[in-house]
């Protein structure tokens, strides 16, 4: 459709029902959906899960629901678009505007080759190769780029066993010669196949998509060798049962080959889910699932024409972008971060699941694949630490001397270093608790706490929430006008609210995210103290200012512990 090879889709806008009939569109809503009249329904254009699951998301919000954000795809016309909607109901109707469209970066960048650069590849190509773009196949020798033969995929199965005299009755070469017209089919690129001849001599085809200003196509290279070998189909697909993402063996194989063999241009990405046991334990195993799915499907949204991607862990997944600049870069990332923070709540309102990426880059960091998984491991190790939902890309200048740090406290901690002047600071801090209370011990004691939690600031407030002691950066109280009857809803059962990342708020509770972004609070620890007739008794803050980091699992039990003696005291 024109309209998206002219300017990015952002400004869409229409009313529906909760059966999804749409009964007013604006003029970008027509030219979308290619109609002269509104009066669609949307069912019509989508998969049956995503209607069935967004007509559950309408009949289910409220005015007063935190979540309004819904991911669906529409097919139109020969595109299916992942779309970001966001609802905001008028009584018995729904507003909705079209925020993101996960596909618009891709369909509007320029054509990823021009013709004489789509020549040269061509050029590079041994004796024959062949187009296909879904409907028609044509072959071509590379001498004189004669065509060979022009027609369906169908007649084309016929024409190449014939024409290169292959042995369809080895079984190797039968078995890849189904996979190579199984995987045409379905436009899936990016192998290798080697096919038996009768003379003995094997042919090898290469496929890979080329992306043109309209369309895009495969693009096959055909070369003989004389090899009698089939050997293993280096390409293969070997998926991951739960996501259909490429298994850990598979993909490490072809990532292994784009850097180290073929030497092109790779940006690689470690991509983990924050917090996934915590999400597995309170929503149980099977939305764990449901999870790793959403997960694996936005990826493949967000890499769809650029790059592969593999589940390498239980909740960890790799993706290979063939893309290097960071513009590019930030536009996949934040796509795919977006997209799951958006996603999963559709799945279980009530949940948050985000994630945290390392990304480093071929060959401006490192020329071999290893050295390259390990940087971009380390950077995920410090996305995590800066308070996860959110990426790192890799720049020595900057990283390399946390990369040494973090080694450091690693060696501290296996050597016990660590733990034994953790010890030593807790037993001062616990040593100030046990002298007479007073206003100048505690003051004391916070600022040592403080410090040992590695905080920016500690918040103590009476039952009454009145503040008690500030300590730390500032003695602003952040707070004070944003307490209401609400204040505690995101609180766990077991009376704390920790966030490593204030920005998960944002699409759950504008209030409380203006609260931290307007204060600068990037990090939280919130922690509500009861007395032992179950009275609120206290509330204790420990707050990190920008940028965010995580806190330590060993802190957040010492920080616990603090609460609840401090609260003894007062």
């Amino acid at each position: 459709m024109e309209i998206f090879n002219q300017r990015r889709v952002s400004d869409i806008s229409f009313v529906t029902d909760k059966n999804l009939s749409v009964s007013q569109g604006n003029r970008s809503f027509l030219k979308l959906f290619d109609i002269t009249d509104p009066a669609i329904t949307l069912s019509d254009y989508m998969p049956d899960t995503d209607s069935k699951n967004l007509k559950f998301f309408l009949t289910n919000l409220t005015n007063e629901s935190a979540t309004r954000y819904f991911t669906a795809s529409f097919t139109i016309g020969k595109k299916l678009l992942r779309c970001l909607l966001y609802f905001s109901k008028e009584g018995n109707l729904f507003h909705v505007d079209l925020k993101e469209l996960s596909y618009s970066k891709e369909l509007l960048d320029k054509a990823l080759l021009e013709s004489r650069e789509y020549t040269a590849v061509l050029k590079t190509f041994d004796a024959h190769y062949f187009i296909y773009d879904g409907t028609t196949l044509i072959l071509k020798n590379t001498k004189d780029l004669t065509n060979m033969f022009e027609g369906s995929l169908g007649d084309f199965r016929e024409y190449l066993g014939n024409c290169f005299n292959l042995n369809l009755y080895d079984k190797d070469c039968h078995e890849q010669f189904n996979e190579l017209f199984t995987d045409l089919a379905e436009f899936s690129v990016d192998k290798a196949y080697k096919l038996l001849m009768n003379d003995e001599n094997s042919l090898s085809i290469h496929t890979r998509k080329v992306s043109t200003r309209n369309n895009a196509i495969i693009l096959a290279n055909i070369s003989n060798t004389s090899s009698a070998s089939i050997g293993e189909n280096t390409y293969i697909e070997k998926k991951d049962g739960l996501t259909n993402l490429y298994n850990k063996k598979s993909i490490t194989e072809m990532i292994s080959k784009k850097i180290n063999v073929l030497k092109q241009p790779t940006t690689l990405i470690i991509l983990d889910v924050d917090n996934f046991k915590e999400c597995n334990d309170t929503f149980g195993h099977v939305f764990g699932d449901k999870v790793l799915v959403a997960v694996s499907n936005v990826i493949k949204d967000a890499i769809q024409g650029v790059g592969m991607a593999g589940r390498i862990g239980g909740d960890e997944f790799i993706i290979a972008l063939d893309k290097t600049s960071e513009d590019d870069i930030r536009s996949v990332t934040r796509n795919i971060r977006l997209g799951i923070q958006w996603s999963i709540p559709a799945l279980e309102p009530g949940s948050v699941v985000t994630c945290s990426m390392g990304i480093a880059r071929a060959p401006l960091n490192t020329d071999n694949y290893d050295d390259l998984f390990r940087l971009a491991d380390k950077c995920l190790y410090i996305a995590k630490n800066k308070g996860r939902n959110c990426y790192v890309i890799y720049k020595p200048e900057i990283h390399d001397k946390i990369i040494v740090k973090n080694e450091k406290n690693m060696n501290d901690m296996l050597s016990g270093q660590f733990y034994l002047e953790s010890a030593k600071t807790e037993i001062e801090i616990l040593s100030l608790l046990n002298k007479k209370n007073s206003a100048e011990n505690t003051r004391l004691m916070l600022q040592k706490t403080l410090e040992y939690v590695n905080v920016t600031k500690i918040s103590v407030y009476d039952k009454d929430l009145k503040p008690l002691f500030i300590i730390g950066k500032d003695d602003i109280d952040a707070r004070r006008d944003y307490f209401d009857d609400k204040y505690f809803k995101f609180f766990n059962e077991c009376g704390f609210l920790h966030l490593d990342n204030t920005n998960v708020l944002d699409t759950l509770d504008k209030h409380r995210f203006e609260l931290y972004l307007k204060n600068n609070i990037a990090s939280t620890l919130e922690i509500k103290v009861k007395d032992k007739y179950e009275n609120f008794k206290a509330l204790i803050c420990f707050d990190i200012y920008k940028p965010a980091r995580t806190f330590a699992k060993e802190k957040i039990v010492f920080a616990i512990m603090i609460a609840k003696l401090i609260t003894n005291n007062l």
